[in-house]
């Protein structure tokens, strides 16, 4: 690419980044998921049960995989399989988090089969995206087999919540929906290899993020893997590059808006409110602008992590920490999207399975 075309590039990229993509998502599933994240926080909080209330948010994230489909017998019967992956995800983190070798090795193969799985159903975005960060959530948490059940049963409880949110949903609107689209679908790839070539790169990749999170001994080092795996989600190497950058720019945006929320709504009737609104801000622009969208990521993650402590946080200690995660898992993402979408990596990979086989 010569100066002139490489000029015309950057102008038609710095162009595009100031417009908004349209949209068919009904306004709908915003509003639904910031209730199915608030309801449980508000809940929690009030009755000063913070922690519980973080699971439980957390859970009702499951509400994002909700399909748009005539049938309400296929949208029950998506959220009730991805509700139970999510707590097989979390459960798997809770339970092999008791050693740093142990839990990057579990975390890199639970993240091979659910990328495996979610590719071969082509689950629609977020695909394994909830399923790997809750995961890497519970693998950073404090190893207490005695606490483990408990932690599960508010983790289900907060998935029923967003199944009961969903059923309510679809008795409401069964008649307006129109898309007749499921969210497992099941494809057949061409080159049956991709997917598994594709799986095993995101596991890599995922498993070093988590074992640069201990060695480094980062403090809620979970936002590595995240920012790696939100990186990774791109579809090609282009958009990984491109997702990159937009992370790294909406991130600096969003920890400004964060230490504003921190430093002036940091009670938890606040803090609540935030994430419910932050939450349906996202769902809106996710699809239209990702680096608009991740000015609100940003802040709802952070409170969404530390809802239980905001009180005791100093705001600008938290933001140059969670800054330093964020560029750090962005990096590692970019790398495992150049391997992950280069064609020579994928031919030889191929090859060498082929003879494998042989």
């Amino acid at each position: 690419m010569n100066l002139k075309h490489q000029k015309e590039f950057f102008v038609q990229e710095l162009k595009n980044f100031f417009i908004l993509k349209s949209s068919v998502r009904s306004w709908h599933i915003p509003v639904l998921a910031g209730l199915s994240v608030g309801i449980p926080l508000m809940v929690g909080l009030y009755f000063d049960q913070s922690k519980a209330a973080l699971t439980a948010s957390l859970a009702g994230l499951v509400i994002l995989y909700m399909p748009i489909t005539n049938s309400i017998f296929k949208r029950m019967l998506v959220m009730f399989v991805c509700s139970f992956g999510m707590m097989l995800s979390y459960s798997v983190g809770l339970i092999f988090s008791f050693n740093p070798i142990v839990a990057v090795l579990v975390f890199g193969t639970l993240a091979i089969v659910v990328h495996y799985v979610a590719r071969t159903f082509n689950m629609k975005p977020p695909g394994s995206f909830f399923f790997i960060m809750i995961a890497a959530i519970a693998f950073m948490m404090p190893n207490d087999l005695s606490l483990a059940p408990q932690k599960i049963g508010i983790f289900t409880l907060g998935t029923m919540g967003a199944f009961l949110l969903a059923l309510i949903y679809s008795l409401l609107i069964k008649h307006d929906l129109k898309e007749n689209t499921s969210q497992l679908s099941i494809i057949i790839d061409r080159n049956p290899y991709h997917n598994g070539i594709e799986s095993a790169l995101v596991g890599l990749f995922m498993a070093i993020s988590l074992a640069v999170s201990y060695i480094f001994e980062m403090n809620n080092g979970y936002w590595i893997p995240i920012s790696a795996l939100a990186v990774l989600q791109g579809a090609n190497s282009y958009i990984v590059g491109k997702r990159a950058i937009h992370r790294i720019i909406g991130t600096s945006v969003g920890l400004m808006l964060c230490f504003f929320i921190l430093s002036y709504f940091n009670s938890n009737v606040g803090i609540a409110i935030s994430i419910i609104v932050l939450q349906v801000i996202i769902e809106l622009l996710i699809a239209r602008h990702y680096a608009l969208a991740v000015v609100f990521i940003t802040p709802i993650s952070i409170l969404l992590a530390e809802a239980g402590s905001v009180s005791r946080l100093d705001p600008q200690q938290l933001i140059e920490s969670r800054f330093l995660d964020i560029l750090i898992g962005s990096a590692i993402g970019v790398v495992g999207g150049f391997f992950i979408y280069s064609q020579k990596v994928r031919v030889y990979s191929t090859v060498q399975l082929r003879k494998m086989r042989k």
